[in-house]
């Protein structure tokens, strides 16, 4: 009969399946992070979709004749919730057809007709601002 037995488990062992359970923890966790980053970052772009689609519903609601004193902003507002910030921030632009480069050259479109507008929302991500840009076109009635 021998005296060292060969059953039961080494340090060795141990080390491997410490080493190997670390592995797929780090690996679920970086996982579960990305799912986590990705889910906030959808939310974000669609709470700004939403906003953007907002402000042009509440434009189109509007008299034709008062869009033309939106005209252009260059900066970005701040949109709040009552008195609260968002952390969105919209440019509206309202431009006559007629005076779109693209159609600088066709004499045929009458101005004060048609009106393009433009809606910007950004947000900050990270270190970086992301932007959603709607447009439509709103008639004269």
């Amino acid at each position: 009969m021998r005296a060292n037995s060969e059953k039961g488990i080494t340090n060795i062992d141990i080390t491997i399946s410490i080493i190997i359970i670390t592995l797929f923890v780090t690996l679920i966790a970086s996982l579960i992070y990305a799912i986590h980053t990705n889910s906030t970052s959808i939310q974000r772009r669609a709470e700004a979709t939403n906003y953007a689609i907002n402000e042009i519903e509440s434009l189109k609601a509007q008299d034709f004749e008062s869009l033309q004193n939106i005209g252009k902003t260059n900066e970005f507002q701040y949109i709040t919730n009552g008195d609260q910030p968002t952390g969105y921030s919209k440019k509206i632009t309202v431009t006559d057809y007629a005076d779109l480069p693209e159609n600088q050259d066709n004499h045929t479109i009458l101005s004060g007709l048609v009106k393009k507008v433009t809606v910007e929302v950004a947000y900050r991500e990270g270190d970086t601002t992301q932007t959603v840009e709607l447009s439509t076109v709103i008639t004269k009635k």
